[in-house]
C-alpha cells in the first residue's frame, strides 16, 4: 500500500513539473518562442551613435562615435523608428555619465526607462515614433559604443518560478489531503425497521 502511494506521489510531481515547464516556456517566454518559430515578424534592430539626429543634440556632441556632454545634462533623439517596438536594451561604456534614460513615444503608452549597459530587456509595446535619450553627469562626461537593441527577445527560463509553481501545487495537494469529513457516528438501520425496535417481519418473543 505504501509503495502504491509513493508511486502516485511521484507521478503527481512529474505531471506538475511537466505542466510548470510548459507554462514557463509557453506563457512566460511566449514572444521569444514565437519569434524563434517564425510566427512573429518582429525584426531585431540596432541603433548606434550614427543613428542620432544631429538636429536634436542638446547639451552634448558626437565626437568620433562617442557622445560627449557639454553640460551637466544632455539629450538626443534617434532616427529610423516608426515601427512596432516591444523590447529595448542598451550597451555602452560611460565615463563621467551617471545616468542614461530613454523616453519612448509609443502609440499605446509612453514609457521612460533607465538604460543600464548589459541589463535585461525593458518592455515597451507599441508603435514607437521616436525615442529621446537623456544623459546626466558632468561636463566632459562621455558614453562610447552606444548601441540600443530593440526587439531582441531573450529566452529566460526562470528556475525560481518553475520550482515555486511545483511547490505551490504540492503544498495545496497536501493541505487537501489533510482534510477529513466529520464522522457523526450515525449507523444506518434497515429500511422498514421501526426506530428502536426489531427489524421488520420479526415478532417479539414472549
Amino acid at each position: 500500500m505504501k509503495k502504491k502511494k509513493i508511486i502516485k506521489r511521484v507521478v503527481f510531481v512529474f505531471v506538475v513539473a511537466a505542466i510548470a515547464a510548459v507554462l514557463e516556456v509557453c506563457a512566460f517566454n511566449f514572444k521569444p518562442v514565437t519569434v524563434a518559430l517564425g510566427w512573429r515578424a518582429d525584426e531585431t534592430r540596432l541603433f548606434t551613435a550614427e543613428s542620432i539626429n544631429p538636429d536634436t543634440l542638446k547639451g552634448c556632441t558626437v565626437e568620433d562615435g562617442a557622445v560627449v556632454l557639454t553640460a551637466e545634462e544632455g539629450s538626443f533623439e534617434l532616427m529610423g523608428l516608426g515601427f512596432e517596438l516591444n523590447t529595448a536594451r542598451a550597451l555602452f561604456e560611460s565615463d563621467g555619465v551617471v545616468s542614461v534614460t530613454a523616453f519612448f513615444d509609443s502609440s499605446r503608452e509612453d514609457k521612460t526607462v533607465s538604460l543600464v549597459s548589459g541589463a535585461k530587456n525593458s518592455y515597451i509595446d507599441g508603435s514607437v515614433s521616436y525615442v529621446s535619450i537623456d544623459l546626466a553627469g558632468e561636463a566632459g562626461g562621455r558614453i562610447e559604443g552606444f548601441t540600443l537593441i530593440v526587439n531582441d527577445y531573450q529566452f529566460e527560463f526562470s528556475w525560481a518560478r518553475f520550482i515555486a509553481m511545483i511547490v505551490v501545487c504540492c503544498v495545496t495537494r497536501a493541505l487537501f489531503g489533510l482534510q477529513r469529513p466529520p464522522d457523526y457516528e450515525l449507523e444506518s438501520e434497515p429500511v422498514g425497521a421501526p426506530a428502536g425496535g426489531p427489524p421488520a417481519g420479526e415478532e417479539k418473543k414472549a
